[in-house]
């Protein structure tokens, strides 16, 4: 028989044991490398196959809103890049309707059902890190997407890695064809998506200081004009800001509703540049005259973002770059072949050319339409 100081000492040992145990089976979701501050382009992008890991995981993407045809051809994309793991037992998709406390519930809830992996664009901006920083203290492989350069938030306390395009050099992208094109003087709108969303929010600080260079550059409105990027609302806002303003040489939007509202009023179509998208390309097809860029759209970002969180709950370092530099599709004023106009009238007017989805995988998307 033990006596009473064996019996504790075993009991002790026992105890320990069945910790190591437990910790063994446990990923520190925070120990894998990200490489947060890298910067790249398409081209170094590896294989999904390289992350998956053997861990049985369940996968989630949590949108802060989920209202156009980007969503949907983005929730296609994080879809498609999660079959490509055999060991992805489940993959979830919730709308926070544009209202940040359903987003922080939705990824709650996702929480308690012991998802390992939650992928997210953070419409409400930094209101939803209190549930990721929850979920990354749970766990959770957190890793939210298109944030724009300087997100609030701490990788490794409230989310592991962030992939996103650089939107202040979206933003200068913009600014810098504008003002080539209009040979540095004329007058311009800027517009945004829903009020508040981190992407705006950071090409505002790319375009504002380019534009301030050149005195010949008159910004209508000092503000990016909000659209919720609806076509329906950015065709109506501009019609009441042409009877507002007589004279708009140029526009950035990342929707066609400005360019249906020149057509609607009869006027000359300004230099236009936005996000990839057919509709807008056959616009361009359909009117030459048109000066007009589109810049890739980024769907296939979600995908990244998935990678490094699926990395991270599998304890694989991820090398690819989190800040990634974003192509110009289209440029009717280039010479260049490779920014030919895109337009391809077989598919919906809502597909975007730079989806790396197959043309059978967007009209799915789009409700088959």
């Amino acid at each position: 028989m033990l006596s009473p100081r064996s019996l504790l000492a075993s009991v002790a040992s026992l105890g320990l044991v069945v910790a190591m145990a437990s910790v063994s089976y446990a990923i520190d979701i925070t120990k894998a490398k990200m490489y947060p501050n890298k910067h790249g382009t398409v081209a170094d992008f590896q294989p999904m196959s390289k992350f998956c890991g053997t861990r049985k995981i369940k996968v989630a993407l949590s949108d802060g809103w989920g209202g156009n045809y980007w969503r949907h051809i983005t929730r296609a994309e994080f879809e498609d890049e999660a079959s490509k793991c055999p060991n992805i037992t489940e993959t979830r998709y919730t709308d926070g309707e544009f209202k940040p406390e359903k987003q922080i519930a939705d990824i709650e809830g996702l929480i308690a059902q012991k998802y390992d992996v939650i992928v997210t664009f953070l419409d409400g901006g930094p209101a939803i890190l209190k549930a990721t920083r929850e979920a990354m203290a749970a766990g959770v492989a957190v890793a939210p997407y298109d944030t724009g350069d300087n997100f609030p938030g701490k990788i490794g306390k409230d989310y592991v890695d962030r992939a996103t395009e650089s939107q202040r050099q979206v933003g200068e992208q913009a600014a810098a064809w504008l003002v080539k094109t209009l040979h540095g003087k004329g007058n311009i709108i800027m517009y945004g998506g829903t009020p508040g969303n981190p992407m705006t929010a950071a090409q505002v600080v790319g375009w504002k200081p380019y534009f301030a260079k050149y005195p010949g550059i008159k910004v209508l409105e000092s503000e990016p004009v909000p659209t919720n990027w609806d076509p329906a609302m950015a065709q109506q806002k501009t019609a009441a800001l042409i009877a507002k303003y007589p004279e708009i040489d140029g526009v950035y939007s990342e929707t066609t509703g400005p360019i249906r509202a020149f057509l609607a009023a009869g006027k000359p179509l300004p230099a236009y540049v936005g996000q990839s998208l057919m509709d807008l390309s056959c616009l361009a097809a359909d009117h030459p005259e048109m000066k007009m860029a589109s810049i890739d759209a980024h769907t296939w970002m979600v995908r990244l973002a998935l990678r490094k969180a699926v990395a991270a709950a599998q304890g694989i370092d991820n090398t690819e770059p989190s800040l990634i530099t974003l192509p110009f599709t289209e440029d009717t004023t280039s010479k260049d072949p490779k920014l030919a106009v895109k337009c391809d009238k077989s598919m919906p007017m809502d597909s975007i050319p730079s989806s790396m989805l197959t043309k059978e995988q967007q009209i799915k998307a789009l409700g088959g339409k």
